[in-house]
């Protein structure tokens, strides 16, 4: 029995490589959503050691917490988020401490001409017992 070559450009190469390209051209349209989420993750990270500080220290937490979330404020508006929208979270307990921040994100896709928004909520969460040395 003899069997046929197979051609190299058949239909299943062709299925590959159009999932392929739709697999690109969403992640590159869903990429400024990613990085938007990483980065308020990131500033979050930079904010815990203060709010550890505050969690120490219950006679002037409250203004120290205030503090926090100006400082979260501004630096969302310098990441290009609508400070105004967000909405900042922070909690703590003599066990843990989170800070969490709620926001949307838009993502464009030129082809179909929509704009999808995502409601991202990137959350920080840290020990807080207190060591002692």
């Amino acid at each position: 029995m003899k069997y046929r070559k197979p051609r190299s450009f058949n239909s299943v190469t062709f299925i590959i490589l159009l999932v392929l390209g739709l697999s690109g051209y969403v992640l590159v349209c869903l990429w400024p959503v990613y990085t938007a989420s990483a980065r308020v993750t990131s500033m979050l990270h930079d904010q815990i050691p203060a709010l550890y500080k505050a969690n120490l220290r219950p006679d002037s937490a409250s203004s120290m917490v205030e503090v926090i979330k100006e400082d979260i404020a501004k630096e969302l508006e310098k990441l290009g988020i609508n400070e105004k929208a967000a909405k900042i979270f922070i909690s703590r307990s003599p066990q843990e401490i989170g800070i969490e921040v709620r926001f949307k994100a838009k993502a464009h896709f030129p082809y179909p001409d929509r704009v999808v928004e995502f409601d991202l909520s990137p959350k920080v969460v840290s020990d807080a017992t207190r060591v002692d040395w």
